[in-house]
């Protein structure tokens, strides 16, 4: 089944193809309205008391609790708190698939020399936090590689045409350093009801050293978190996979299990497909930093493989 791509940003654009899921939204800032306002009204009161004669160290220092999320308010980008290392005896080559015996219903093994649009939808809008622009042509199949090319503020993104609710998904990738560019494969809601639709990282490389890489499930209207931070060399070759059933998401990188959730709530309720892109920072509270000095002029996030399983 065919799924277009919407504009993150909300604004219907005109330009043809396929435009990439709003993977993230900025979030709700009447929280922090109202926390300023409380603050302001503070001060106000503290300024008229002097006024008055009283001194400050005779009056109580009102204590500012951060206001809770608004109804509605939506989350930002959070790294999560658990964190992993690799095995040392883990193999780049180790297939999640393969361990657990998953029957294949579709696969890609980028053997050709151009992009199999049947299979694919290239994105042509923005990247997330809409700090540069995803573009069909930065998408190369070459050497038996499907590639992601970014260029200062151009990158590239692809989504699985169709989706299925629950199911395996597994990629054999790599990443190479670079300030300024987050590398993600994910599952995205067809539906387009991103949070309560969920999202399912099962890579996301947002450092520049790509020294850390994050399994993370979003959920509910407030874009809720839970997941895990694993580090290791992501310029290597592994394979990262999502095992995804109505009673849980498990996460694998080289074969292993290293985040489980089976909490009802965080279970996608309907169904998916995959994507992958590079997004261009900066973006979220320390998540991808933005382009400097050191940035290179070209970086590939480089796919072997990619393979859908029956759930």
């Amino acid at each position: 089944m065919d799924q277009q791509e919407p504009d993150r940003t909300g604004r219907h654009r005109a330009d043809s193809g396929s435009e990439e899921p709003r993977r993230r939204r900025w979030p709700m800032v009447l929280g922090a309205l109202l926390s300023v306002g409380a603050l302001v009204a503070v001060v106000t009161v503290a300024a008229n008391v002097d006024l008055l004669g009283s001194s400050r160290e005779d009056t109580p220092v009102p204590v500012i609790e951060p206001a809770e999320p608004e109804p509605g308010g939506v989350r930002d980008q959070e790294r999560p708190d658990d964190v992993g290392a690799l095995g040392a005896g883990d193999r780049s080559d180790t297939e999640a698939a393969v361990r657990h015996g998953w029957e294949m219903v579709g696969h890609d093994e980028f053997d050709g020399t151009e992009l199999d649009l049947t299979k694919w939808a290239p994105y042509t809008g923005d990247t997330t936090g809409g700090i540069g622009r995803h573009r069909a042509e930065n998408l190369i199949v070459r050497d038996g590689e499907l590639r992601l090319t970014s260029r200062g503020l151009d990158s590239a993104g692809l989504h699985w045409r169709g989706g299925q609710q629950h199911g395996r998904w597994e990629i054999r990738a790599k990443t190479n350093p670079g300030t300024g560019y987050g590398h993600v494969a994910l599952l995205w809601p067809v539906a387009e009801d991103w949070p309560v639709g969920g999202e399912l990282n099962f890579m996301e490389i947002p450092r520049g050293d790509r020294a850390e890489t994050h399994t993370i499930v979003h959920y509910d209207t407030d874009n809720s978190q839970v997941g895990r931070t694993i580090t290791g060399d992501f310029t290597e070759w592994h394979t990262y996979a999502v095992e995804w059933l109505d009673d849980r998401v498990v996460f694998y990188i080289d074969g292993e299990e290293v985040f489980r959730t089976m909490d009802p709530a965080a279970i996608p309720p309907r169904p998916m497909h995959l994507a992958m892109q590079t997004d261009i920072g900066p973006y979220g509270n320390d998540w991808i930093p933005p382009l400097d000095a050191t940035s290179p002029d070209e970086i590939e996030f480089q796919v072997d493989w990619v393979r859908i399983y029956a759930p």
